[in-house]
């Protein structure tokens, strides 16, 4: 199915009973792409049904077959994987599709397709009715608003953050000092400037004074290329506010307190 034939659809079909995250995404997904498509809820698909079939019906987006597809890291698909396999790329682009993927729809297809405990799971499944009487539409249509608001959210963040991180290159580009990067606002920048030079991003903080950071080794991982020193967790240096414990945050009143603690933090061992 195409992303043109998906807002074309007037019908989507998934499974009734008990839902879970992963039809309550794909759902709130597809009415973002489709507003006016109305979700059904059927354990049959009927015969010749014209919609969008998923988590039911062994067809394009489904993951029940002994032959689903895994991701490169050997995380199985889902319906929710697979839908927004199909049309976030086009919608979006490949990096953002991809962000998403690894941030909330990997976490969420494993335990669809493993039973593997996850927390947002847990969150949806609690809207399933505990009176086994009801259909469950009802609780089905409070998920979905609630999946729809957070998916919109992420989707929105990364948006602002690619933007950020092209103010965050062009700085970086004309900084003179490559190792201390000083910002003019707080912006993401976890996804360039672990592979230059830079070893901690100094900005203003929102509750006054300036905070600096650790750049991470890589977008992957919270490692550091250079902590800051383990002394300043337990004996704060008059000229700092704050220092976290984990070492990867200090504040200070002034932009010229926290760029010489960066300045000494450097010549640390």
């Amino acid at each position: 199915m195409t992303l043109n034939d998906l807002k074309k659809c007037k019908f989507g079909l998934t499974h009734g009973g008990t839902f879970h995250a992963d039809d309550v995404f794909a759902s709130a997904f597809i009415k973002m792409i489709n507003p006016n498509i109305k979700i059904i809820r059927r354990n049959i698909v009927p015969d010749h049904f014209e919609g969008i079939v998923y988590d039911i019906g062994n067809g394009e987006f489904d993951h029940h077959s002994s032959d689903n597809t895994k991701r490169a890291n050997g995380i199985p698909y889902a319906a929710f994987g697979k839908v927004w396999a199909a049309f976030a790329p086009v919608l979006y682009g490949e990096a953002i599709y991809k962000k998403i993927d690894k941030k909330l729809i990997q976490a969420l297809d494993l335990s669809d397709n493993t039973g593997k405990a996850d927390t947002l799971c847990t969150a949806i499944a609690s809207f399933n009715p505990s009176d086994n009487s009801k259909t469950g539409d009802e609780e089905f249509e409070q998920a979905l608003n609630f999946a729809y608001k957070i998916l919109t959210n992420l989707i929105e963040n990364e948006k602002v953050k690619q933007k950020e991180e092209e103010k965050v290159k062009k700085i970086y580009e004309q900084a003179i000092d490559k190792e201390i990067i000083i910002l003019d606002e707080g912006l993401h920048f976890t996804d360039t400037l672990p592979d230059t030079k830079a070893i901690y991003v100094i900005f203003p903080s929102k509750r006054g004074g300036f905070l600096a950071q650790g750049v991470p080794k890589s977008s992957d991982t919270v490692e550091l290329k250079k902590p800051f020193p383990e002394s300043w967790t337990k004996h704060l240096p008059e000229y700092l506010t704050f220092c976290h414990n984990s070492r990867f945050l200090i504040g200070g009143k002034t932009l010229e307190d926290v760029k010489k603690a960066c300045q000494l933090a450097l010549k640390e061992e």
